[in-house]
């Protein structure tokens, strides 16, 4: 497994990134979380989707190998949320889910830890749950990034991807791959985003 805990302790200690809730997570919020209560974040970063997901009612449990980012969101004290430091590749203890939430995590792990979180997504969500994915994709190697190539980062591809959550008896509910999903600063990443339902 692919670890870059210093580089993310650094990055969330410094506070470089962003606490408005991600335009995916808005984008889910608004078309997909309808009735479901319980949630759970794969790699909360610093925490602002998750929070942003508390703030609309959800019972969130978020997992980060960040110790200091978990120890800084922990400190919070907020209803509804767990933070949680520890890899997000063994989801054993979870179940009875009604979403997994994936936001720029996959391409930040090899493609072994990815089978691993694919392999386990029906053990943890209820039937009919949702797994909501963005991560970067193939197209998105060749282009400029805010922060640069000092950190582990795959790129997926996307037929592919989509391929392996069908195989493992997921219906795709959604599957784009594109750029205006996520601008930053003078960044616009080629993505991809999937949701797909647990059947």
């Amino acid at each position: 497994m692919i670890t870059d805990n210093k580089y993310w302790d650094e990055v969330y200690s410094a506070n470089k990134l962003d606490h408005q809730p991600s335009s995916f997570a808005q984008y889910v919020e608004g078309k997909y979380f309808c009735g479901g209560m319980s949630l759970l974040e794969l790699g909360c970063g610093n925490g602002r989707d998750s929070l942003f997901f508390v703030e609309k009612g959800k019972q969130v449990q978020a997992l980060d190998l960040s110790s200091k980012t978990i120890e800084n969101l922990s400190s919070l004290n907020i209803k509804n949320v767990e933070f949680l430091n520890q890899d997000f590749s063994n989801l054993t203890k979870f179940s009875g889910l009604d979403y997994v939430y994936s936001r720029f995590t996959m391409h930040s792990v090899d493609e072994e830890t990815e089978e691993k979180v694919f392999s386990q997504l029906s053990q943890v969500l209820n039937v009919g749950g949702l797994f909501l994915m963005e991560a970067r994709s193939t197209k998105d190697e060749k282009l400029e990034k805010t922060f640069g190539e000092d950190h582990f980062r795959r790129y997926l591809d996307f037929d592919t991807t989509v391929k392996k959550l069908k195989h493992l008896n997921f219906r795709v509910l959604e599957m784009q791959e594109s750029q205006g999903l996520s601008p930053y600063k003078k960044e616009d990443p080629f993505l991809m985003r999937i949701v797909a339902q647990r059947l």
